[in-house]
């Protein structure tokens, strides 16, 4: 069910299943261990049945209950059969609530570079901001909205 009011512990389930943790031949997808979950006050939007952001916000969808929820993650790539992707890039996007992640390139933001800040940086004031700028931003810096 949907919540109301703040997520209680009593409202999340732990499931656990295997996965495989090679990719076929051929395969695109690239495997992700996920080392640090951003929890997002706007993830607490998308628990409730109604919320005004559902509909402003691409991204803010309501969760289905029973469904494993996504949130921009930092990890590590453990397996690719992306040509832009190599085991060992970390990257961060928007992934699962999990230890591994199996994603498509479409699903990956960025890859990190080597900073002198510490990695879950990129999940606050170097990261969340840019997110939000980034998809309203084209053409040199012209607003879509804006033409």
């Amino acid at each position: 069910h949907h919540i109301e009011d703040a997520p209680k512990e009593s409202h999340f389930e732990v499931k656990s299943e295997a996965i495989d943790l090679s990719l076929e031949p051929g395969s695109d997808d690239v495997i992700v261990k996920n080392l640090y979950i951003s929890i997002d006050p706007y993830l607490i939007n998308r628990m409730k049945s109604y919320s005004a952001s559902h509909n402003a916000i691409n991204f803010a969808t309501p969760l289905i209950p029973g469904q494993a929820i996504d949130a921009l993650v930092i990890g590590k790539v453990i397996a690719s059969g992306n040509a832009k992707f190599e085991k060992d890039d970390v990257v961060i996007g928007l992934f699962t609530w999990a230890e591994y992640s199996v994603v498509k390139e479409q699903s990956i933001i960025k890859k990190l570079e080597s900073s002198e800040f510490p990695l879950t940086y990129h999940l606050g004031v170097l990261g969340n901001y840019l997110l939000y700028l980034a998809p309203n931003y084209s053409n040199n810096g012209i607003n879509e909205h804006e033409k």
